[in-house]
């Protein structure tokens, strides 16, 4: 939320509810539930300049709302520069009805000001463009990772839908590398199928080399003073290196808007649904609510606690780099995480598959996780 001052109890404020899109925005203004104003306006700085300076001129101070949408928060940062209080609505909060069959642009805007403005919408934390730019690195990482994959799924369904299977060993070691390139002196494929295989390898390589260049980006993002702090702390728990750490510092954010580890559970996913009346009680897997890039990079942590608890060299360098008066509580908190959630992970193992019993351990994880982020 930003910090605009609406405290001011001689100053009359309305409520504004924007459905926005990429080339307009349809806007109600409410006052104590009679609609003043509504407005269909291009989705330009200018324009919203001029509603805002219209509503102030005819009705009073507004209070905004919009959905979060793939539109960012453009508008957010643009009502800011315009001194306007601003909430960027989870679309998850915002309550629908089964029976309504008519939805349009300024209905969506009506409810969003009425929603709001009986205090029945949760904003979401809107970060700032640093924030922004550096999840948009680690996200474009991700999504060159999972394109490796494809491509290398490509390759292999490719040869064995011709009869070629690697029995050498694993898939994409060198020797598979060898194997493929054998394949090409050979030739044992056709000529088209070898041109098909010439350019996904050729993708992978270019991939690869993305995927290098991405991660070198991040690694000095992670040295940034914003982060540094956070990401070192971070990484002195097992199976959370720099780039795992950088992610969870830039998708969590501020760790004090979370007031203890269960809102942080529930802003990660991690937490059981549930759907229970009366007597019945019953809880299904969990939500997967809020972000999914830090719950899957906690999840992808808590199978390293699968092993026994101990400090690698790795995990050694990596908490020779927390200040000397974070060392002692962060390092007894780290390992009192590796004992507890290596006899929680096994002991879920007698009555849990392992993937149920990772993502409970993931959710212990993110306890400690909350402890060690908060300020000594």
């Amino acid at each position: 939320m930003n910090n605009i001052d609406i405290s001011n109890e001689s100053t009359k404020f309305v409520t504004v509810g924007f459905d926005v899109h990429k080339n307009t925005i349809s806007a109600c203004v409410l006052d104590q539930g009679d609609v003043l104003l509504e407005r269909v306006f291009t989705n330009s700085f200018e324009s919203i300049k001029k509603f805002i300076k219209l509503i102030r001129r005819r009705v009073g101070e507004p209070r905004c709302c919009y959905e979060a949408s793939c539109c960012g928060f453009v508008l957010y940062h643009e009502l800011t520069r315009l001194s306007v209080h601003c909430e960027v609505i989870a679309p998850s909060s915002i309550p629908r009805r089964s029976g309504d069959r008519v939805k349009n642009d300024r209905i969506d805007a009506r409810k969003l000001a009425s929603f709001y403005a009986a205090g029945l919408l949760k904003g979401v934390d809107v970060p700032d463009r640093e924030q922004e730019a550096t999840r948009a690195l680690i996200r474009c990482r991700q999504a060159l990772v999972d394109d490796l994959y494809r491509t290398k799924k490509r390759v292999t369904s490719l040869l064995l839908a011709r009869g070629l299977s690697f029995t050498g060993g694993t898939n994409w070691s060198q020797r598979f590398w060898l194997w493929i390139n054998r394949i090409a002196r050979e030739k044992r494929l056709d000529q088209r199928d070898q041109m098909v295989l010439e350019t996904y390898t050729q993708q992978i390589e270019y991939i690869k080399a993305q995927i290098s260049a991405l991660e070198s980006r991040i690694e000095r993002e992670a040295e940034q003073p914003r982060y540094r702090e956070a990401v070192r702390k971070l990484g002195a728990f097992r199976g959370i290196a720099t780039l795992s750490a950088i992610t969870l510092a830039a998708e969590i954010g501020d760790i004090r808007r979370f007031a203890n580890p269960r809102q942080l559970m529930a802003y990660l996913g991690l937490v059981p649904s549930e759907h229970s009346s009366g007597d019945y009680t019953k809880r299904g897997s969990i939500t997967k609510a809020g972000n999914s890039h830090a719950r899957k990079a906690i999840v992808s942590a808590a199978w390293k606690y699968a092993a026994r608890p101990t400090r690698g060299h790795p995990l050694k360098r990596r908490q020779a780099l927390l200040e000397p008066e974070d060392a002692p509580r962060i390092l007894a908190i780290t390992w009192k995480a590796q004992q507890r959630l290596f006899k929680r992970f096994h002991a879920l193992l007698h009555r849990k598959p392992r993937s149920v019993a990772a993502v409970a351990v993931a959710r212990e994880l993110t306890g400690f996780l909350w402890a060690a982020l908060q300020p000594a």
